[in-house]
């Protein structure tokens, strides 16, 4: 395992062919995100089955990711993009009919926007953002349903461009018809990861988790997927406690966070939103232009590298690429380069500093947590070549994980979807045992010899396990054990 950190690839045009998810495969990619803004279930469905063919003929784990499109604010009401000049004038109307993408203004510089009362929510001087930041404007004044706005630099407005209004809490609701669809689509399909984007407050994620939940039981599935939230707004950040506790990861998604808070805010954020996530042993995303210049170009900025190589300083759990692999034109070039980013970060990274430095209520919670942080002391006392951890819900795996050791956690399981989805863990490298062994001796000897077969352990090398007695029994770890590989 030459990286501990994970590597989240956005699917698109340059990257949607069979050959091509492999080759990122074999680059590093971990997790396979899916856009559903721009991609409709027929085209997500031949996607999904490149992904499973890919990964079961390489025979590695990778997790499919479904993004889902959530309560964004967008203008419409017409079909090419706006000549704007400093100084113009553009009428933005709320519409909340079903009609409102297809729907034509009949003046020019005349918009829609899906929200609905923008002359009640808006004050005169309350500034707008479009375009994720590309314009900005002042409302001058108010109309009926409407407010105008004077927009301060040139450009060409495209067709459903974002809306942004600083400091105002959008009155609609979190989940639209499309995003239903497309969550009971990825809960059917079996994805592993679903990301929900501008979580408010930890009611948006409960509500997707009984959704799931309702999904799994009239289908008959056993499992359901684990819910990512998005961190795009102020009051997402207000709300970041209640949120890491109520979802299963969290995604530090810059671009819109860039926009709806002063820019120089956002660094600090993902410091602290990283430390929060894996101190709660949940993963962390960190997103957005992380390379974005190697959409065009086959080499990166400096600062681009920088970028990426400080979140793996701040020991995020997975760094993502969105454009760079969906339509740029070098994506396995991309991955190839963040991966040497990252494997040069990790080199350099002080495992045993940041396990000294791990905070009194991590080391000393309940059972799990106590016997988590013992078995990484006693892997470094013994300088171990791996963490081996028997999990049948992964929450073991990911309290090692939250932990940062420097040896790889070798994770085994029965379940094939937990199997996927370890893949978006920090440092943890998953593995199928058979879970026929009835006693631990039987399933140590098994995942020794799985370890010795795929190059992962050698002859020599020392290695703690970690499990829960008796076995099979979830949410039970209360075992060290220390072996010697012959």
């Amino acid at each position: 395992m030459d990286k501990r950190t994970k590597i989240v690839a956005t699917t698109g045009p340059a990257s949607e062919s069979p050959e091509m998810i492999r080759d990122l495969m074999q680059a590093g990619v971990d997790v396979f995100r899916l856009n559903f803004s721009h991609k409709s279930h027929e085209e997500a469905e031949k996607v999904v089955g490149m992904i499973r063919e890919a990964r079961s003929s390489l025979g590695r784990p990778a997790a499919i990711m479904a993004d889902i499109k959530g309560p964004a604010l967008r203008l419409y009401g017409y079909a090419a993009p706006l000549e704007i000049k400093p100084g113009t004038d553009l009428v933005i109307e709320s519409y909340t009919g079903k009609s409102i993408e297809s729907r034509i203004a009949s003046e020019p510089l005349h918009v829609y926007t899906n929200l609905p009362d923008i002359d009640n929510l808006c004050a005169a001087g309350q500034k707008i953002i479009l375009m994720d930041g590309y314009f900005t404007g002042t409302v001058v004044r108010k109309k009926e349903g409407a407010v105008v706005v004077r927009l301060g630099n040139e450009g060409m407005l495209r067709p459903k461009a974002h809306l942004t209004i600083p400091g105002v809490d959008y009155p609609i609701p979190f989940l639209s018809d499309k995003d239903i669809a497309d969550i009971t689509w990825a809960a059917e399909n079996e994805l592993e990861y679903i990301a929900l984007s501008f979580v408010r407050c930890a009611t948006d994620i409960e509500e997707v988790r009984r959704l799931v939940q309702r999904v799994a039981a009239s289908s008959g599935l056993q499992g359901t997927p684990r819910l990512i939230a998005k961190i795009e707004s102020a009051r997402g950040l207000q709300n970041i406690n209640e949120i890491i506790a109520a979802a299963d990861g969290i995604m530090v998604a810059r671009g819109d966070m860039g926009v709806e808070m002063p820019i120089e805010m956002v660094p600090i954020a993902q410091k602290q939103i990283i430390r929060k996530g894996y101190l709660a042993a949940k993963p962390v995303i960190t997103a957005t232009q992380m390379l974005e210049s190697m959409i065009e170009n086959p080499m990166p900025t400096r600062a681009e590298v920088s970028d990426v190589a400080n979140a793996c300083f701040d020991s995020t759990s997975a760094v993502m690429l969105s454009g760079e692999t969906a339509m740029g034109r070098y994506p396995v070039q991309v991955v190839q380069t963040m991966r040497a980013v990252i494997e040069t970060v990790e080199r350099e990274f002080d495992y045993q500093e940041f396990h000294r430095d791990v905070p009194p209520e991590v080391q000393h919670g309940d059972v799990p947590a106590i016997m988590s942080y013992n078995a990484v002391s006693v892997a470094y006392r013994i300088d171990a070549a791996a963490l081996i951890v028997l999990t049948e819900t992964g929450h073991a795996a990911r309290l090692l994980s939250r932990l940062r050791p420097r040896m790889p956690i070798l994770a085994f399981m029965t379940d094939e979807k937990l199997y996927h989805q370890m893949a978006l863990n920090w440092g943890v490298c998953p593995f199928l045992h058979s879970g026929k062994g009835k006693r631990l001796d039987e399933v140590v000897e098994e995942v020794l010899g799985i370890c010795k077969r795929q190059g992962a352990l050698r002859a020599g090398d020392r290695v703690v396990i970690v499990a829960g007695l008796p076995l099979a029994r979830r949410g039970t770890t209360n075992m060290i054990r220390v072996e010697t590989i012959t």
